[in-house]
């Protein structure tokens, strides 16, 4: 009888131990998903000092995972698919680095592009905007090659979108 006794007690324990975590535990509420960056993106990039004038159509799909990585794809035939991590800066605020490789139009390499900005989501979290966008550009060896610029760029959350009935 004593041991069916203490059983149940570390039951009924344990069963509280799991509601109490479940309560307080960070959920995956729409408030709480609103002040990530994961997700995939639409990201427009505007040139400043040091950038090339950039055509209305340079655009990126960047998706950021759980973790810290991303991968971003550029409207720009000598720039190659891009990986890298972002990571939290402070509320609803986030840095990020990405490499992409670059080549000429024969397919040679020309080396690295490394861009990092710090994204600032809205308090939505459906867009972010960055105004300290910055690329460099580096050799196929590694060395930088002089070629930097700034600029800012503009993420607008990819939703899903149900098909019509």
């Amino acid at each position: 009888m004593f041991n069916k006794r203490i059983l149940a007690a570390f039951v009924v324990t344990g069963v509280i131990a799991i509601l109490i975590a479940a309560i307080c535990s960070p959920s995956s509420s729409a408030d709480e998903k609103s002040k990530r960056l994961e997700g995939s993106w639409m990201v427009t990039i505007t040139g400043g000092p040091g950038t090339p004038p950039l055509p209305s159509w340079y655009q990126a799909l960047v998706t950021f995972s759980p973790g810290g990585g991303l991968v971003a794809s550029i409207t720009d035939a000598s720039l190659n698919t891009g990986h890298g991590a972002w990571g939290k800066a402070g509320k609803q605020t986030f840095a990020v680095t990405i490499l992409l490789f670059q080549f000429d139009p024969q397919g040679k390499s020309l080396g690295t592009l490394k861009a990092r900005a710090t994204l600032k989501l809205d308090d939505t979290s459906d867009t972010f905007d960055s105004d300290d966008y910055q690329f460099e550009f580096f050799d196929p060896d590694g060395n930088p090659t002089g070629f930097v610029g700034v600029g800012a760029a503009h993420g607008t959350r990819i939703n899903v979108e149900p098909l019509p009935e």
